[in-house]
């Protein structure tokens, strides 16, 4: 199997947590985004949609990082995507983490990691209204966790993975997690994981 993958990706360092959690045999590839090897033809060719990561598997290209948690977590016989219908419950939180969770970190992640880059201020504005969605969302899985260790029960499945890493923008992003007993407590089990700790973002 075959990474292309590039650290700076949150969505690629869930994936990376992952592989080395299950401890896989993977080869990875960084793709350079800062040059814009993404849009190029080759890349493109195993991803039209020009981002990353993509895993490829013989004739088995798979891109979307939460597709790609399944297809490593399915290579062994593990909780972590259980074959039986809790898988549901495992989906229900990755779709989340995709339409809500994610949206949220990534709006305050652009204002105050993406938009230093260009020369341009923070938009307090959008940083207000992220915080809000962040709060909003933050709190469903607060209230998911005051009852359960993980997210969906006592152990730890692929959607810790997934909604978890966003949580490593922390104090980049200023999230208010001091608001969230619950969620801090789950953040620190997750980061003692084996793995847990490629959640990070990495330090310049």
């Amino acid at each position: 199997m075959k990474l292309y993958e590039n650290p700076l990706s949150p969505n690629c360092r869930k994936v990376h947590a992952l592989v080395q959690h299950l401890g896989l045999q993977v080869e990875t590839q960084t793709v350079n985004l800062q040059s814009g090897a993404q849009k190029e033809p080759d890349f493109l060719a195993i991803n039209p949609n020009g981002k990353v990561p993509v895993l490829v598997d013989g004739k088995t290209t798979i891109w979307e990082s939460n597709a790609i948690l399944s297809y490593l977590a399915s290579q062994k016989d593990t909780t972590l995507w259980p074959k039986n219908n809790e898988r549901y419950q495992i989906m229900k939180w990755m779709y989340w983490e995709a339409n809500h969770f994610a949206p949220a970190v990534s709006k305050l992640v652009g204002q105050y990691i993406f938009a230093p880059m260009r020369g341009s201020q923070p938009d307090q504005a959008i940083i207000e209204d992220a915080l809000k969605a962040f709060r909003t969302h933050a709190a469903v899985a607060n209230g998911q966790l005051e009852s359960t260790k993980f997210l969906t029960g006592e152990t730890p499945t692929i959607a810790d993975f997934s909604v978890a890493v966003w949580l490593g923008y922390t104090d980049i992003c200023k999230l208010p997690m001091a608001e969230f007993k619950h969620l801090s407590r789950w953040w620190t089990d997750v980061q003692s994981l084996p793995g847990g700790k490629a959640l990070l973002v990495p330090k310049s």
